[in-house]
Parts: structure tokens; sequence; C-alpha cells
């Protein structure tokens, strides 16, 4: 194997700082270079680095370059409207065998979430930052079924999430450049299985110094793709998912039938006949409190948001190395967001 010499990350990590970049992502932060004396470049140069990370950050600062505080705690904000659309729906009862139940058609429908997301990361290399999140989020929808009748059910899912992440980061002058990954699993309560995602994100920006060493304002324009798995499952209790239905509709559905002359029923497969008179004659039962309605509907289906790649405009505040404040919106097709962030920096001194 050929011998490869110790200095090589190094060769490279200066290769892609240049001008080393002091940079974050939102679900990342950014803060870019800035101009600093010739005095307090010299300081930096006659001066041993006194952090255990970056790998390499006492030979960047000998260079003559400053490097953020290598850790940081981020707390965020985000509120988002995201339009999914249903498709391919089965039903059971219990434990007994799903049916596809293809009749069923969905209105798309707006997924409000709220969610408060606590971020651990540090610079592993002057260019590369490693994470790791939680985020909890609740969730207020409105799934409307329009077809073989028109039905609405409200729901109102929580879900924790976890992840890892990274970012790589490069400046050159005042001018920032930082693309950012996450892979994240979430666990939601009204599903059997965690929800496997991820964020990929880019942008650009320009940082603004004030006279005040390390305080700036940086800002950024980039976009976002947002992936979700598209398959789903979980079951509720029967007196779960209908408590909130007005009771006047659930006996017109019953009525609707029983009509002979409606021609959607008729039309159904046995075993589809068979789930929906089991859920009628369920739902009947506890409405006349002849049970408590414990039974469970369990279902499958595959979710697909109407969009997946947003534009994202972002303005950062630096106050000093310690504290960074970052606002953040994002548009796209089917989807609005916007992310307030508070981010403590420090560093942890070698022995």
């Amino acid at each position: 194997m050929r011998y490869i010499k110790k200095d090589f990350f190094f060769k490279i990590g200066l290769l892609l700082i240049v001008a080393i970049v002091n940079c974050n992502d939102v679900f990342g932060q950014d803060l870019a270079i800035r101009k600093i004396d010739q005095a307090y470049r010299d300081s930096l140069m006659s001066h041993d680095y006194p952090y255990v990370l970056p790998i390499y950050g006492d030979r960047v600062q000998k260079t003559g370059h400053d490097l953020p505080l290598p850790f940081g705690i981020m707390v965020n904000y985000i509120a988002q409207d995201t339009k999914l659309n249903i498709d391919n729906i089965a039903l059971r009862l219990d434990d007994s065998e799903f049916v596809d139940m293809d009749f069923l058609e969905f209105e798309t429908f707006e997924n409000t979430a709220n969610v408060v997301n606590v971020r651990l990361e540090a610079w592993l290399f002057p260019f590369l930052n490693v994470y790791g999140l939680y985020a909890h989020s609740e969730s207020n929808n409105a799934i409307k079924l329009t077809n073989p009748f028109e039905l609405d059910i409200p729901t109102n899912p929580t879900a924790d999430t976890y992840g890892l992440g990274t970012v790589l980061a490069y400046g050159a002058g005042n001018y920032f450049a930082i693309l950012n990954f996450n892979a994240t699993w979430s666990d939601v309560s009204s599903l059997d299985d965690k929800v496997f995602g991820t964020v990929t994100s880019f942008r650009v920006g320009r940082s603004f110094g004030f006279h005040k060493r390390f305080h700036n304002i940086n800002f950024s324009i980039g976009a976002q793709h947002q992936y979700l798995a598209r398959d789903s499952s979980g079951e509720l209790r029967i007196s779960d998912m209908f408590s909130k239905v007005d009771k006047g509709k659930i006996q017109e559905i019953k009525n609707d039938i029983s009509d002979t002359a409606n021609n959607w029923y008729d039309g159904l497969k046995p075993a589809q006949k068979v789930v929906v008179n089991q859920i009628v004659k369920e739902i009947d039962d506890w409405l006349e409190g002849r049970t408590p309605g414990d039974r469970t509907l369990g279902y499958q289906f595959e979710k697909e948001p109407l969009g997946h790649v947003s534009l994202q405009l972002g303005v950062q505040y630096n106050h000093g190395k310690r504290w960074w404040y970052r606002l953040e919106t994002g548009v796209g097709r089917g989807r609005n967001q916007i992310m307030l962030s508070a981010n403590y920096r420090f560093g942890i001194k070698k022995k």
C-alpha cells in the first residue's frame, strides 16, 4: 500500500477552507470569516490553540486564521405547514388480515407542526461539523375522506425524533457556502413503526461585520430538500378515532350503507364489505353504549408530500463568540416553514 504522509489530512483541510470559514448550519447556523486587524492575527500566530477540537485547529491558528468555539448547544423552534397526499389505504379490525380499501379517496391534507429541536454539535475538523439532535413535535391534522362519502377525521399526533448530521463549510473573504445533511428517526404516536427522514440543504451567504470584534450579521439564501418514508401503519381504538366525529355524520354513513339503491357499497369486493360491516357494527355498538369501543382499527397507507424542495432565506446575528441567534424561513410547493434559533458555543481546553 502506498505510504500516506501524516500531514495529508491537514493539507486537504487547508485546501478546503483556504481562508477558514467559521460556519455552522441551521438546523444550523453560520458564522462567516471576518477581517481581523494585524495585531490580532499576530497574536493568534504566536499562541497555541487552547481547545481539544477541531483536529488541526492549532495548525490553522498558526496561519493567522480565527476559529469559532468548537462546541455548541442549539435550541430551535420550528413552525411548519406541509401538504401531503394519502394513497393505498388498507384496513383491519384487531389482528385480522389487512384488506385493500382502494375505493377510499382522501383530499390533500395539511399537517401543521410545532417543533422544539435541541442539537449538540462539534467541529471535528475546521471544515467539518458533526451533530446529534432530538426534537419533540405536536401536530394538528384534519384528514378529509372525499369518496365514497365525506368525513372529517381530526388527529393530533405527537412525535419524538432522534438524528445525526454533518455540515461541510467553506469560506473566502466575507462569503461562505454550507452543505448540511441529517438523517432522523421519528417515533410518532399514531404509527407503529419509526418514520425515517432526511434533510439536505445548501446555502450561500455574506457576512457583514460591526466595529466590535466577533459581532456580525450574516445573510444567506439556499435550498432545502426533505425526504420522508412513504409507508406508514398504525392502529387506533374505535372510541379514540370517532369520538371527535359528529355522531349525526356517522348515522348518515350507516344509513348510506343500508340504502340498497346506493351503488358504491354494492360494488365493493366481498372482503371489503366484511371490513366495512365490521367497522360500522363496532361504531354502532360504541355509540349505543353496548361496548367501550376498545377494538382497534388498524391501517396502512402511503403518504407523499406535495413538494420536497423549499427556498430558504436566513439572517443570523452573532453576539460575540458565544451567542448566535438566527431567523430562517422556507417557502416551497406545499411547504412553509419558519425557524427561530439560539446557539451557545463553548470550548473544552486541552489538559
